[in-house]
């Protein structure tokens, strides 16, 4: 594992390389139970789930003490690796399955994680909900949901001025080019997309830097189901 980090310059504590190895002993153990993932190889998933998880090092952000969520953390990528690297961030994992939160639950005890509150719910209505809504520095997500989709379910949980980071591999110019409605609409603005490729022909990693310049109407998110059937 240390071999990967270290050729993104993202080097481990012990103590780290132990929380992470242990996180995969249990992702493996509980993969058929809770469906977490296609990926079982112990490379493939050092570099495809943790390291990629936490290559939001390389953006220059000061996470310690942030508020963090991530949005459709299912198996708990990206929160559990970052958090495994920024032990003082407070982070919330919101997951639509409840089989998915009991898991984070299991790895949460057993690496002895703390400060990291667990939802299960649908982001659609936890975004319209005063304890949660625009309470964040950072947004978080994996999710395979396009960009336009995206941006409805995870802005409104920004603080004015955060950031939500969008963990994408982007096949097309067009997807960029099909959130610009959303990114006006959410008072939002793509800063920066910065790209890095994974070690040892591992693919590349887009990672969207998108800031939130302002309020945004109440009526985003919409209710579930409305955002993918009309997208904005």
């Amino acid at each position: 594992m240390n071999k990967y980090f270290d050729a993104m310059n993202i080097p481990l504590t012990d103590i780290q390389k132990n929380q992470f190895d242990r996180y995969f002993e249990l992702l493996i153990s509980e993969n058929e139970k809770y469906n977490l993932t296609g990926i079982v190889d112990y490379d493939e998933v050092c570099v495809k789930h943790f390291l990629d998880s936490v290559l939001i090092e390389k953006l220059g952000f000061d996470l310690q003490d942030k508020k963090v969520i991530d949005i459709g953390t299912g198996a708990g990528f990206p929160a559990i690796p970052i958090k495994i690297m920024n032990p003082s961030v407070h982070m919330t994992c919101l997951d639509a399955l409840n089989k998915r939160i009991g898991f984070i639950q299991m790895v949460n005890s057993e690496l002895d994680i703390d400060h990291m509150e667990l939802v299960h719910g649908r982001a659609e209505d936890y975004g319209q909900n005063p304890i949660y809504r625009e309470k964040y520095d950072f947004a978080v997500s994996r999710a395979v949901a396009e960009l336009r989709l995206l941006l409805e379910f995870v802005m409104p949980f920004v603080k004015v001025n955060g950031y939500f980071i969008a963990y994408k591999s982007l096949k097309s110019k067009s997807e960029l080019d099909d959130a610009q409605n959303a990114l006006r609409l959410l008072n939002s603005e793509l800063v920066e997309i910065k790209q890095f490729e994974l070690p040892e022909q591992y693919g590349e990693r887009d990672m969207l830097i998108i800031r939130k310049n302002g309020n945004i109407s109440k009526k985003y998110p919409r209710k579930a189901g409305v955002p993918k059937k009309s997208p904005l």
